[in-house]
């Protein structure tokens, strides 16, 4: 059967409906209607049997635990609904396989199908193993392996489906325990009116009974509810073993050791390049857009900044002036530059009065005329002195 037919596209779409997300509505609208059908019934049928007592004279606590009841049947009506999905998934995706060699022309086309049931535990694991040797040249070894994760996935979201009805199957015991706790409060309270009535009339007994009455029925209605509902999951989950079983023979690992690897996902040197190609073009295309972000953000922080006229201004007046002194700072350089050129002279004494015309400038140091010892020079004397 060929699946990928435009004609079997509606059934492809109604059984990934059959596993879609409105699904997870069942629970609640089972758990209202069938709570508010059966206190109805239960008051319209029998008004005064003994069920009518036990459910509508017994506390709050008795509506509550049929109503846990009816949303753990809700996950099981839920969960059934699922695995006729599941079970029309994995036929479809029995009619991808191939038998024998991988025709490479064709798994494209067969991707493109199982996207449609990508939503299904079969069409998940078969995605998963024609995805992988699509994209890689893999052993035998490798290709097992990745169908071994793919079913392990399967195996979770089985895993996790299930949470809610064993939340359900815990709340059932603690609700009928609730109320056995409430009866038994009120039983007790009512203790110092029996203690002192007793002898006079036997009614005051009746406070004490009635506590002690929905105490036990409060517990029995939930042990009651709570073996049923487990009894029904422990079928749901045998026939979920059961289709995860044929998934792995008939999809994943049992599928991977049958086919016939030969040639498989060996690429043509025209596809590698177009995939290298692509991979190129993928990676300009993010630059691109990386520096579209930049060249955005700068314009931003450009728009943002005040109006610079006025600074561009006063920079260019700060230029001239700052070039047109530049002669006078070179003059008083080339000054600064010639003192420090010239011999410095320390001596002690007075200084010589007559200086002969040729003698350049010099620097000279005077010392308190108190110390007559030799003059010390540092340079040369102009007077030729030692």
């Amino acid at each position: 059967m060929d699946i990928a037919h435009p004609r079997d596209l509606p059934a492809l779409r109604a059984t990934a409906s059959l596993v879609g997300g409105w699904t997870r509505l069942i629970p609640l609208l089972c758990a209202v209607a069938g709570t508010a059908a059966v206190f109805f019934a239960v008051d319209a049928l029998a008004p005064d049997g003994r069920l009518h007592t036990l459910l509508w004279r017994r506390g709050f606590s008795q509506p509550l635990t049929v109503a846990l009841f009816f949303w753990g049947v809700g996950h099981i009506l839920r969960r059934l609904v699922v695995q006729t999905g599941e079970r029309r998934a994995l036929d479809a995706c029995r009619g991808l396989l191939w038998r024998g060699a991988v025709a490479r022309d064709e798994l494209a086309g067969r991707l493109e199908v199982l996207v449609r049931l990508r939503d299904t535990l079969a069409g998940d694991v078969l995605y998963a193993v024609f995805s992988y040797f699509r994209a890689l040249r893999p052993t035998r070894d490798e290709l097992l392996e990745a169908a071994r994760q793919a079913v392990d996935r399967a195996h979770d979201r089985v895993d996790d489906d299930y949470r809610a009805l064993t939340a359900a199957m815990w709340l059932l015991p603690l609700s009928g325990f609730l109320g056995t706790v409430v009866g038994m409060a009120g039983a007790i309270a009512s203790f110092d009116g029996v203690i002192t009535g007793v002898g006079d009339d036997l009614a005051a007994l009746i406070p004490a009974v009635s506590g002690l009455a929905i105490a036990f029925d409060t517990t029995l209605l939930a042990l009651a509810l709570v073996v049923p509902l487990k009894l029904l999951e422990v079928g749901l989950e045998g026939r979920d073993k059961r289709l995860l079983e044929r998934i792995e023979r008939d999809l994943g690992a049992g599928y991977v050791q049958r086919l016939d690897l030969a040639g498989l996902a060996q690429q043509t040197p025209a596809e590698a390049a177009l995939d290298r190609q692509a991979e190129t073009v993928e990676r300009i295309e993010r630059s691109l857009h990386a520096i579209d972000g930049a060249l955005s953000a700068v314009a931003d922080r450009l728009a943002a900044l005040p109006p610079i006229d006025g600074a561009v201004g006063e920079l260019v007046q700060a230029a001239r002036e700052t070039r047109s002194a530049l002669p006078r700072m070179a003059d008083a350089l080339a000054d600064l530059r010639r003192q420090g050129e010239q011999p410095m002279i320390i001596r002690r004494g007075p200084a010589p009065r007559n200086t002969p015309a040729a003698r350049p400038p010099s620097f000279s140091l005077e010392l308190p005329e108190a110390d007559r010892s030799a003059p010390y020079t540092l340079g040369d004397d102009p007077d030729g002195e030692p």
